[in-house]
């Protein structure tokens, strides 16, 4: 039964639709697994056993009797990011705040989940209010990547990509200010997209409000991304973000077409990053991979502008800080104890002068016109995921020297954008190749994607998984 654990989630619903095994039969394989190596892994926080055996009868006997799934994701285990409000499961944010603390209604995404036919298994980890580059906070502790325990899982959604890497569910949510679900991905050996701003919405004032940080998903494969988006992407009128009605559907049946004629911009120092000479080889090695499948690659840079980095600095820390609870914001207003990392991004936003706001907005129009202009002729923007190797996973330092600036663009400007698996280095850790293309246009970018999954085949590869 733990090869079902690893089988991608649009497989399994095949298996579920054609009555091959139950629901309920599904959910016990991944509570199996869960209880194996979750005490290990630490990857689900909450775990909500009860609940999802009472989800996966329900599955069971209404498909039983009418002959229809819930929906597109019936009867899969997902895990939901500790981010997101669910329903009478615990939601904790990391934050000491709401570490006993249960919603009384679904975030819009959890809502759209349920309502796709999805079974909570249980809420992942996330760093306090989903801030940093390790995934650890004070109430449940650090979770560790399945491909190495020594290794960071990345943040702030190691807790999402190491629960489907550890075989303990089908999918996993996300959210991605700067990389959270992207970053992760890579170091993981797994898909992480993160759709475009609008595609999931959020509400206004939390840490997901589907504008520059927005909801995504870890999964398997690019099938399983367009599986999660088909059931999960749609407008809502409580987003204060638009909708990006401009852009083709996202189907499973659309991804095996490919336009024509695309040119993608290849950039291994995109942002001139200092790049580790091994990730800049395995990177270049794909390219024949890329053209390979029709793809064009230019050299030609997008002008980032001199202040690109310190405008991602200043735009993160106003956009952290109006999604932030408001007694975690009392406490950094008031000098109480707090995350350093968060009290760095609220200080950062409250000591700009008008001037510096101003200059802030003003140089994202700037930044968006160039790159519109620039993915005329570019559908795509193809980079290495990160520039450094996997930092340990309580390696601060190392968390500090990784250059992070590749996965600021797509959040700035709320563009689509994937991770998938590009090979291993000596470490024998997996890397990740990025592909972001332009806004609205999500399914041209898991297109290319899926060809270069369909010709790479690194996503089948699986960590070999520590006992307890």
């Amino acid at each position: 039964m733990s090869e079902l654990c690893f089988t991608p989630a649009h497989q399994l619903r095949s298996k579920l639709l054609t009555r091959e095994i139950s629901a309920r039969e599904l959910l016990e394989a991944f509570i199996e697994q869960t209880q194996r190596y979750n005490p290990t892994i630490n990857a689900l926080v909450t775990v909500n056993l009860e609940s999802a055996r009472q989800q996966a009868e329900v599955a069971d006997r209404q498909y039983t009797t009418g002959a229809k799934p819930l929906g597109l994701l019936h009867g899969l285990p997902i895990a939901v990011k500790d981010v997101f409000a669910t329903q009478g499961i615990r939601t904790t944010l990391g934050n000491p705040h709401f570490a006993n603390h249960t919603p009384t209604q679904d975030d819009v995404l959890v809502a759209r989940e349920k309502a796709a036919g999805a079974i909570i298994l249980g809420k992942s980890n996330t760093p306090d209010c989903a801030s940093g580059g390790v995934t650890s906070n004070t109430i449940f502790g650090l979770t560790l990547n399945p491909w190495n325990l020594d290794k960071t899982t990345s943040g702030s959604g190691g807790g999402g990509v190491a629960s489907l890497m550890s075989g303990m569910v089908a999918l996993a949510d996300g959210s991605d200010i700067g990389g959270s679900v992207r970053s992760p991905a890579a170091w993981s050996n797994c898909v992480g997209f993160r759709p475009s701003s609008g595609r999931i919405p959020g509400p206004p004032g939390s840490l997901a409000d589907g504008n520059t940080s927005t909801a995504g998903a870890f999964t398997r494969c690019v099938k399983d991304t367009a599986l999660f988006m088909e059931a999960c992407d749609g407008p809502d009128l409580r987003s204060a973000t638009p909708y990006p009605f401009a852009g083709q559907r996202i189907t499973m049946d659309a991804l095996d077409s490919l336009p024509m004629g695309i040119t993608a911009s290849w950039s291994a120092e995109f942002a001139k990053r200092n790049m580790e000479p091994e990730i800049s080889s395995l990177f270049e090695a794909h390219s024949r991979v890329f053209e390979g499948f029709g793809l064009t690659l230019s050299s030609t840079e997008l002008n980032l502008g001199s202040s690109y980095r310190q405008l991602y600095s200043d735009f993160n820390a106003y956009s952290y800080v109006k999604g932030l609870p408001a007694q975690v914001l009392h406490d950094c207003l008031h000098k109480r104890p707090v995350k350093p990392s968060i009290q760095a991004n609220v200080d950062h936003y409250m000591s700009m002068s008008a001037q510096q706001i101003f200059n802030m907005f003003r140089a994202r129009e700037i930044l968006r016109v160039n790159t519109q202009i620039y993915m005329q002729d570019h559908a795509v923007i193809i980079t290495p995921a990160h520039n450094c190797f996997a930092y340990g996973a309580k390696d601060t330092a190392g968390q500090g020297m990784c250059d992070w600036s590749a996965f600021y663009l797509a959040p700035l400007l709320g563009l689509p954008s994937i991770v998938v698996p590009c090979g291993f280095t000596k470490d024998g850790m997996p890397h990740g190749v990025m592909i972001t293309g332009r806004y609205g246009e999500d399914l041209l970018v898991l297109q290319i994607a899926a060809a270069f999954e369909r010709n790479t085949g690194y996503g089948q590869q699986r960590p070999k998984l520590p006992l307890e």
